[in-house]
């Protein structure tokens, strides 16, 4: 393990996040930009956003040797199995590679080598689970059909509410009032900005929800619960396949910022399903995966160093 570096990515809807780090846990390198998996923003954009962030990465080893191990976290990878793979392993050197969905490195950052689930809930929302040999995707089918219990969906939810009030069609709502702050003037006369910045922009609101809730607007109180009780939908699906409590992993940019979602969910989700806050991002378990994929341990030492440098 001496001497040799890892790569480790996780893109999302709106970031990707990435680390060029050591055996120890210590970080040489770290990035953050704009994500986009392939079913945002295309299966070439995604692979060649990848292949830029690598070979950034890659530049910054010692002595420019490949490095030891690659894992890859991609949002949508599921849904263009090899694809991806196929457009960025010709392009990247590296002892070993792996290019995966976001679900793998949500559990494992969490959980380890455990069973359970990882639930996402940011730009996009779902639960991954691993139960033995068994691995599944439940929810996330993208924004264009599924993606409830998302930030998406929810600041969707908001402007829908801000139009039909506009209209008359709808009742009066707070969130008129505190989307507008954000955007500088209405959200019913601005519709050239939303249709422009699409999923990313819309899920920017998310948070207004959670303003407007703590004001008391009866429609950003309804627009909580119904993203609470979609979340939890993903609990009861999980159930099946495990014999009995099983813990799930929260991580996402929603779960991480606003703790009242997390507390809520519990008490509508499966009653099997020990839900457990994450306290480190996906990319720390993108980070063990590409350890476990030359048979190397994460250690306490390892994590601790990590995340100290990690911030």
């Amino acid at each position: 393990m001496a001497g040799e570096y890892f790569i480790a990515l996780d893109t999302g809807g709106t970031k990707c996040d990435a680390v060029l780090f050591d055996g120890r846990g210590h970080i040489l390198e770290h990035t953050r930009t704009t994500g986009g998996g392939p079913m945002d923003i295309g299966l070439k954009a995604a692979a060649d956003n990848t292949v830029r962030v690598l070979k950034q990465l890659g530049e910054k080893i010692p002595d420019r040797k490949p490095a030891a191990s690659i894992y890859c976290s991609i949002a949508g990878n599921d849904y263009y199995p090899g694809q991806l793979d196929a457009c960025i392993r010709p392009q990247v050197e590296a002892g070993i590679l792996k290019v995966w969905d976001d679900g793998e490195c949500i559990i494992t950052a969490t959980l380890g080598r455990k069973d359970g689930g990882g639930m996402i809930a940011g730009t996009g929302a779902s639960l991954f689970i691993r139960s033995g040999k068994v691995y599944k995707h439940i929810g996330g089918w993208g924004y264009l059909l599924d993606s409830t219990g998302s930030g998406y969906t929810m600041g969707q939810a908001a402007l829908h509410a801000i139009v039909r009030e506009a209209d008359g069609r709808g009742e009066k709502t707070l969130l008129t009032e505190i989307i507008g702050k954000e955007m500088g003037r209405n959200p019913a006369d601005n519709l050239p900005a939303v249709y422009a910045g699409g999923r990313t922009y819309i899920a920017s609101f998310a948070h207004c929800v959670f303003e407007g809730r703590r004001l008391g607007d009866p429609v950003s109180c309804r627009i909580f619960d119904w993203t609470v009780d979609r979340l939890a939908e993903f609990t009861f699906a999980a159930v099946p396949y495990f014999e009995s409590e099983f813990p799930v992993a929260l991580n996402g940019g929603i779960f991480g910022a606003f703790p009242e979602l997390a507390e809520s969910l519990k008490e509508k989700a499966a009653p099997q399903a020990r839900l457990i806050p994450a306290e480190v991002p996906p990319v720390y378990g993108a980070a063990t995966e590409a350890l476990w994929n030359l048979g190397i341990p994460e250690t306490e030492y390892f994590k601790q160093t990590f995340m100290k440098e990690y911030g």
